[in-house]
């Protein structure tokens, strides 16, 4: 007859190699040649897995099955289980089937030699079952108290290392130099307003970031990325890491988030969907017919008594609110001019990391043409259409990226123009002026849109009081400059400047008949509109010519 060794250990490093020396001793001295021993031999677990999912136990059934075998033989009876209830279940179906047990420490014989089971060696059997289960709740412990004493210490404890750190040397969570950087670099670029999740995903990976992932893979692992408190240092699942993003940033990002999901995801090519907001909550969106933004429920509304904020012409509020996001960007300029130099350098590094991911993009479309011609020139291996369908796409990526380079260099040389330029506030002035001419000759809408939603965050519209017509509107623009003016205006009241505060204050008196607006109530400082018909209204007059 045959013999079994079974033969367990509990990971992937440790081994087995001893117990197995230690069994085929055994083995030989009951008699067994070499040719009648089978030996199995698995790393897995006697504390996580049920009966029916070990190899080890379910390979040995499978064996003593055959017939062939009378007899096996383990280490030790935590080897063949660690759970009592496992344990009398092998024991049982051993005895049923008449096969020998011999455990090597302590050394137990189950069965006599007329196949009985020996009462003696069942009593040791069920003593050390007993202690074994004892071993087992003690480890599970034990193990516990471990993970939750690492887990405190901030140490790394198994699993996926997520971006921005790194385990230490000593096993410890530990910020990683660049990711973090890429991990702060995407909370500053969405909190800056200019970019959904989607378009920070394509921005990104146009950096060279996320090669790997699609554009709608990294929008989800932006999604992730921007609401995981780790990054505060918070601990979540036990772990505790050390913080990356400042609570400050965090707050700004959750602001940000939040905003969004209430905001309309239609494309629009209007600058201030969903910047202005009626008194009865809603937003405004654009009535084609009229030319004017109006709120978007104002006429479907069946509240009595529901208030909402008056219309206002499309052209004359798009063209104050782009005065004002001019002025505050102009303002940004001339504040930070000494920072301008560092910014521009940045901005060059970034355009730089844009042009070596679109020369790779060029280089690997460019290689896969030239294996598209040889496939089909040479080995025949497309038909006409294929071959023209897929050179086609290949043709468009390649003049795209060639395009995005020519883009990027244009834009590298014009700043280093700008470092080596000594701009003077005059120079800012006049750069402010030209802005307006720009505007008038027609200038990228999406640009304008997000300078205007970098720097305006809401607009008010309300009928100005004491005026019969309702041509008059009063507007209040909140901008992110808003605290910083207060305190501007408070050193103008102080030097006796108090007739120059109203050019700090955010609120016009707009007339949209004339398309004039006023930064006072006495109508006399007149803003610099800088207006330029993009809607006209459609509605036909309906009024009937009386003679």
């Amino acid at each position: 007859m045959k013999c079994i060794l079974l033969v367990r250990v509990s990971t992937e490093a440790q081994s087995y190699e001893e117990q197995e020396k230690e069994l085929y001793d055994l083995a030989h001295f009951y008699g067994y040649k070499d040719k009648d021993i089978s030996s199995i031999a698995t790393k897995e677990s006697a504390i996580k897995l049920d009966e029916e999912e070990r190899f080890g136990l379910n390979r040995m059934k499978e064996l003593l099955e055959t017939g062939e075998y009378d007899c096996v033989f383990a280490w030790e009876i935590s080897r063949i289980a660690r759970r009592k209830k496992i344990l009398f279940s092998i024991l049982e179906y051993l005895t049923t089937k008449g096969i020998q047990l011999i455990i090597k420490e302590p050394r137990i014989r189950l069965l006599k030699d007329d196949k009985t089971i020996d009462e003696g060696a069942e009593t040791i059997f069920t003593l050390y079952a007993q202690l074994a289960e004892s071993e087992m709740r003690n480890k599970i412990a034990r193990f516990s108290r471990a993970k939750k004493e690492g887990f405190n210490k901030g140490k790394y404890m198994g699993g996926k290392i997520t971006l921005g750190y790194k385990v230490s040397e000593d096993g410890y969570w530990q910020i990683d130099e660049e990711g973090s950087k890429l991990v702060r670099l995407v909370f500053d670029m969405y909190i800056s307003g200019e970019y959904s999740l989607t378009e920070l995903g394509k921005e990104l990976k146009s950096r060279g970031y996320f090669k790997n992932l699609s554009v709608t893979n990294v929008k989800a692992e932006m999604y992730g990325l921007l609401k995981n408190p780790i990054y505060r240092g918070i601990r979540t699942s036990n772990n505790i890491y050390p913080q990356i993003i400042d609570d400050d940033t965090w707050e700004k990002c959750r602001k940000k988030r939040e905003e969004n999901r209430t905001r309309s995801k239609a494309k629009t090519p209007h600058l201030l969907t969903p910047l202005i907001r009626c008194s009865c909550g809603a937003s405004y969106s654009v009535n084609l017919m009229d030319a004017t933004y109006s709120c978007r429920v104002k006429h479907n509304a069946v509240e009595k008594g529901l208030l909402h904020s008056p219309d206002i012409n499309v052209n004359v509020i798009e063209s104050l609110a782009w005065y004002v996001a001019l002025q505050e960007l102009h303002e940004d300029m001339i504040c930070k001019r000494n920072d301008a130099k560092e910014t521009y350098e940045e901005e060059i590094r970034i355009y730089n990391q844009k042009i070596a991911y679109s020369r790779g993009i060029l280089e690997s479309t460019m290689q896969r043409r030239s294996d598209l011609d040889e496939n089909y020139f040479v080995h025949g291996r497309f038909t006409k259409e294929k071959y023209e369908e897929l050179t086609k796409k290949q043709n468009g990526i390649i003049k795209a990226e060639q395009d995005n380079i020519r883009k990027y260099e244009a834009a590298i040389q014009n700043m280093e123009k700008q470092i080596q330029a000594d701009i003077t506030f005059d120079d800012m002035l006049d750069s402010l002026n030209q802005s307006y001419d720009t505007l008038k000759n027609g200038t990228d809408m999406e640009t304008m849109r997000r300078i205007t939603h970098r720097y305006i965050t809401d607009i008010n519209i309300e009928p100005w009081k004491g005026k019969a017509t309702s041509f008059w509107k009063k507007v209040t623009i909140r901008t992110i400059h808003d605290m910083g003016k207060k305190k501007k205006i408070e050193q103008l009241k102080e030097q006796g400047l108090d007739n120059m505060t109203f050019t700090l204050v955010g609120t016009f008196y707009v007339n949209t008949l004339h398309k004039k607006a006023y930064w006072d109530k006495d109508m006399i400082n007149c803003v610099p509109m800088v207006y330029i018909e993009r809607l006209t209204r459609k509605r036909k007059d309906t009024r009937i010519n009386k003679k």
